[in-house]
């Protein structure tokens, strides 16, 4: 098959529009992220103990999930300058709904809508790995995946910050201003790509599993990559719960600024951008995965010295951002056709992958404390690497 995208890839990608990309993902996502630092206070706000307001994460991720399988895929269906510019438009609603709510079961509904929508990230994901020319696509996805890792970051931060010397439901106002801001810049930005998908959406959704089935490199991917978020969300959703609790004590404001401390996974993403354009994929994925088992070793060994933590935290978002431009490299390399597609077979799998570490970090924290969550987070790690070693065994 001709490769549709390549005349509309050879012009690669400019600067103004590469920022664009990057802040639209950055922003976008940033909207699954905000609670993280604020169970606590948005338990109180609610009414609610902060362990039950900490089951936001999972349906934000969840939903999420759901718009990865029904949503990203439709950028090989639709004009993607209309349907990213109106995926952001009703994140955009979702956020002014969580502003409002007045209850958690309120709460969760437009988390749902806010996790769905917040997927247009990865449509924006694939979309760049179709622009990019061959020899600048890895440095590409990196760019845009530095943007989206700087939205998570920097959203715990920010909304630590605004919850403690303000309200946390400014927060949210806020985000909704931006990302409508966003969905202008981005309808003005994005040029025309030719469809990758002629059929119904029926059809579209069907050959997500065809090509499951018939990509090994997207099986795996999709396994290590849900294997490592499940690590990321364990840490990040019980984070607040020990942080703020003795002997840390930390106060919100305390806790989002650990955001700022994961800047390193910013590096790790542009690092392994470059890496993967030069080949080195799957050495690349197997260290970063050492390295998010090391950080939780880390914790279990020390999980009340503030200082150990923040280097936990640095290692471990270094090795998760670093595994993951590291397996898009590698499926974004097949069928350029349909990379919304593989974006959206791998993306929900990660999710899924996600929503299971908060799931099982609530349960685990709940019931047997934080040195529980440790140990699991660290078998979750393991089954990674185990995962990339026997690819590199039996790989080219």
């Amino acid at each position: 098959m001709r490769d549709r995208a390549g005349a509309e890839a050879a012009r690669g990608i400019r600067r103004g529009q590469a920022v664009v990309f990057a802040a639209t993902a950055g922003f976008t996502v940033a909207s699954t992220y905000y609670f993280q630092p604020l169970f606590p206070v948005v338990g109180a706000s609610l009414h609610v103990p902060a362990a039950s307001a900490s089951w936001i994460s999972t349906v934000l991720q969840l939903g999420y999930a759901l718009g990865l399988f029904l949503v990203v895929p439709l950028g090989d269906y639709f004009d993607r300058r209309h349907l990213v510019p109106l995926l952001m438009l009703l994140s955009a609603v979702g956020l002014v709904g969580i502003s409002v709510s007045g209850s958690l079961g309120e709460l969760l509904a437009w988390c749902a809508v806010v996790g769905v929508t917040s997927a247009v990230a990865q449509v924006v994901v694939g979309m760049v790995a179709t622009i990019a020319t061959p020899s600048e696509r890895g440095a590409a996805i990196g760019n845009v995946m530095t943007g989206l890792l700087l939205g998570i970051l920097l959203a715990r931060t920010v909304a630590g910050l605004v919850a403690q010397f303000a309200n946390w439901r400014l927060v949210f106002v806020g985000s909704a201003v931006v990302v409508a801001a966003l969905a202008w810049f981005s309808a003005r930005s994005i040029p025309q790509i030719p469809k990758g998908h002629q059929g119904t959406y029926r059809q579209l959704l069907a050959s997500l599993g065809h090509t499951f089935v018939e990509e090994p490199v997207v099986r795996r991917a999709a396994l290590i990559g849900a294997l490592n978020f499940a690590c990321f969300s364990i840490f990040w959703n019980t984070s607040s719960l020990h942080l703020s609790a003795p002997p840390l004590g930390l106060d919100a404001a305390s806790i989002g600024l650990f955001g700022l401390v994961g800047v390193a996974g910013a590096l790790a993403a542009r690092l392994a951008g470059r890496l993967a354009d030069r080949g080195r994929q799957l050495l690349t994925s197997l260290v970063m995965n050492v390295l998010i088992a090391a950080s939780f070793l880390m914790l279990f060994a020390m999980p009340d010295n503030l200082w150990m933590v923040i280097a936990a935290v640095v290692v471990l978002d270094f090795g998760v951002q670093g595994s993951h431009i590291s397996n898009q490299s590698m499926i974004f390399s097949i069928r350029p056709e349909a990379r919304s597609r593989i974006t959206g077979i791998y993306m929900t799998a990660y999710f899924l992958g996600g929503s299971v570490g908060s799931f099982f970090s609530t349960l685990a924290y709940r019931d047997a404390g934080y040195r529980a969550v440790l140990v699991g987070a660290t078998a979750f790690a393991v089954l990674a690497i185990g995962a990339r070693m026997i690819k590199l065994r039996g790989s080219t």
